[in-house]
């Protein structure tokens, strides 16, 4: 009987393995949790589209460590409260990693539920009070605001000649936290700062402008999202506002161009991604075959963010998420070790990335790019 017993117990164990290897050996799921409607609907549409191309890039090279990748999609609507839900259901789908969000007033409110499911979290947020919580499982995707805007102020004021700055920003987590970071930069390097709040998807910008022509500002520095952006711009040089224009991404990107036309040109700052960038031409092109559109910066994030967590995956030879999260935070990933990170990427201990950016400038509709960028300089 003890014999018929143990014999019963082996063969439940070899069961058991079987079940657990060809677990192992199946699809990996990953959740893509973004703004797919409402005003942040063109974002997320890139961020989705950028994520997409790399799975699909993946999947027909053999998935990661022999595993096809599947996916869903979740909609956030664009509301930081939807966004929590939107996490919470995603959870229950126990993907191995969640992409998103993108904005950043969303990611402070849906970054603790994650991180209580222990998923690891690729985000295309910049706000500094992101990072400063000690979260140890958000990752940001590019530079932050706090690494890139005092090398900005500097710049301005030591390249430029510029000695007062109006900064027009949206009144929400990104605007607000570029403001204090590009206000206190400015009082470090001696420049002058008023700032201007704006609201997300606002139209009309006459009042905004006509305060900036009492001021007497030399240059604008202008934090919206992309389409505040371009309706600003086309109303400045319609009201013929002559004022040097400069920005951080949501200003240069490609979307922003395309909406913005000829009111664009001109207009300097920097860029997290640049289309111009060689290594990037093919994705770049890949992109707008299967689109119809130029990458942005968030379809540039979201593919680099899927390429990174192969490498870290990969690496640690395993669907760890904690090997993974400790890989990450102590390694760099060079473009050696995987070409589609396009630059080396390495991370803080605050989820924060060190990568080099670029400098660059709108002329006939297109990015020039004038000058790499360290992150670290700033």
């Amino acid at each position: 009987m003890l014999r018929k017993f143990g014999l019963i117990a082996v063969l439940l164990v070899m069961v058991f393995s079987g079940t657990l290897m060809a677990q192992d050996e199946g699809p990996v799921e990953f959740g893509i949790v973004c703004e797919l409607s409402g005003h942040g609907a063109s974002h997320g549409a890139h961020w989705r589209d950028g994520i997409l191309l790399a799975f699909s890039e993946i999947n027909n090279a053999g998935g990661i460590l022999g595993r096809q990748i599947e996916y869903f999609l979740v909609d956030t609507e664009s509301r930081p409260a939807i966004s929590i839900a939107a996490m919470q259901y995603a959870i229950t789908k126990e993907p191995f990693a969640i992409l998103g969000t993108i904005y950043s007033s969303s990611t402070i409110a849906n970054m603790a539920t994650v991180e209580e499911a222990g998923i690891i979290q690729m985000v295309g947020s910049t706000s500094t009070s992101i990072y400063e919580q000690g979260n140890y499982n958000v990752f940001a995707t590019s530079p932050i605001n706090r690494n890139v805007f005092p090398w900005l102020v500097r710049w301005m004021g030591e390249d430029l000649g510029v000695e007062q700055i109006v900064m027009v920003y949206t009144n929400d987590e990104m605007g607000s936290d570029g403001r204090d970071i590009l206000s206190a930069a400015a009082e470090e390097f001696g420049l002058g700062f008023e700032g201007i709040a704006i609201q997300t998807a606002q139209a009309d910008f006459a009042g905004e402008i006509a305060r900036i022509q009492g001021m007497g500002a030399d240059t604008i520095f202008l934090y919206g999202h992309e389409e505040e952006n371009a309706r600003f711009m086309i109303q400045l040089k319609t009201l013929g506002v002559d004022l040097s224009v400069v920005g951080y991404s949501p200003l240069l990107s490609a979307l922003a161009v395309e909406l913005g036309g000829e009111a664009m040109e001109g207009v300097m700052g920097a860029a997290t991604w640049s289309y111009k960038y060689e290594p990037i031409a093919d994705f770049a092109a890949m992109f707008q075959l299967l689109y119809d559109e130029i990458p942005s910066h968030d379809a540039m994030k979201g593919y680099v963010a899927v390429y990174t967590l192969k490498t870290a995956i990969e690496a640690v030879g395993a669907f760890d998420a904690d090997a993974v999260r400790t890989w990450l935070h102590e390694n760099t990933i060079t473009t050696e070790m995987e070409p589609n990170v396009f630059l080396n990427t390495s991370y803080r201990e605050d989820g924060t990335v060190d990568r080099n950016l670029f400098l660059v400038k709108i002329e006939n509709g297109e990015q020039v790019i004038i000058k790499i960028i360290s992150s670290q300089d700033g």
